[in-house]
């Protein structure tokens, strides 16, 4: 990257985008470590660098919260302090760079901090796989935005790539995204007992569902903090059979998530 932006006359933009994205992503970790947060890993790239945290942190949607605005508020302190610095092409660049971060990283969609806030902001009315629907479809959209608008500037600026590739890489995170979140949705709520060891004591909510309700439905629902009792109805709306959510689970671990309640 540093060999193109070389031969391309661009590595005072590289290296200003390296700066600021390697500092966005510090105050991620820091924030990470601050709240306790697992970090699993810390990847160079050459764009900059990005974290990567435990699954455990969805669990806990404050903390979420805090390790996503960190690297936003990491822009907002620079543009602050950029406002110090005598004016200069080099400080107008830093500036630029800056806003750009700032801006997309705010976009509700996944993987970017402002679809991280999302779905922590969704997830204790919607359930983790709820939230995780819904933040898909709003990220389709703003994705749609993106590439149209992408595609606009490419004409209008006869060539500029800049919008499209981001709406690419968008695209492909998305998809990423869906193929990963059901699998860690499963695999973190395999082992839900944890809360038990904890506490003696959980809040817990009734859900009421038809027979033939696939069990995704239920899945859909659930979140760390409240353990659900569901009630499966028959046509006439009787009670025929009572289930845990533990049921629900081993259910679709074992037999997909096609799985209708009344199987249970």
């Amino acid at each position: 990257m540093i060999i193109l932006s070389y031969y391309l006359g661009s590595v005072p933009v590289f290296m200003t985008a390296f700066g600021v994205v390697l500092i966005h992503e510090l105050f991620h970790l820091f924030a990470a470590v601050l709240v306790g947060a697992g970090v699993k890993s810390i990847v160079i790239l050459p764009f900059g660098m990005t974290l990567r945290l435990s699954g455990d942190v969805i669990k806990n949607p404050k903390k979420e919260i805090i390790i996503a605005c960190a690297g936003p508020a990491a822009n907002v302190l620079m543009l602050i302090c950029s406002q110090f610095a005598t004016e200069s092409e080099q400080v107008l660049l830093f500036q630029v760079v800056n806003w750009s971060l700032l801006l997309l990283n705010l976009l509700p969609v996944a993987p970017l901090d402002g679809g991280r806030i999302l779905r922590a902001m969704v997830i204790k009315n919607s359930g983790l796989m709820g939230a995780a629907h819904i933040l898909r479809k709003i990220s389709r959209v703003f994705i749609s935005v993106v590439v149209i608008l992408g595609a606009f500037v490419a004409v209008i600026t006869r060539g500029n790539p800049s919008l499209m590739i981001i709406g690419a890489f968008l695209i492909f995170s998305a998809i990423e995204e869906k193929k990963t979140s059901e699998l860690l949705v499963m695999h973190s709520l395999i082992g839900e007992k944890e809360m038990f060891k904890n506490k003696n004591l959980i809040p817990t909510k009734n859900l009421c569902i038809a027979f033939d309700t696939p069990a995704k439905a239920v899945i859909r629902k659930l979140n760390f903090s409240t353990f659900y009792i569901v009630y499966i109805l028959d046509k006439n709306r009787k009670i025929i059979k009572t289930a845990t959510e533990s049921d629900f689970i081993r259910a679709v671990k074992s037999k997909g998530f096609s799985v209708k309640s009344g199987d249970i």
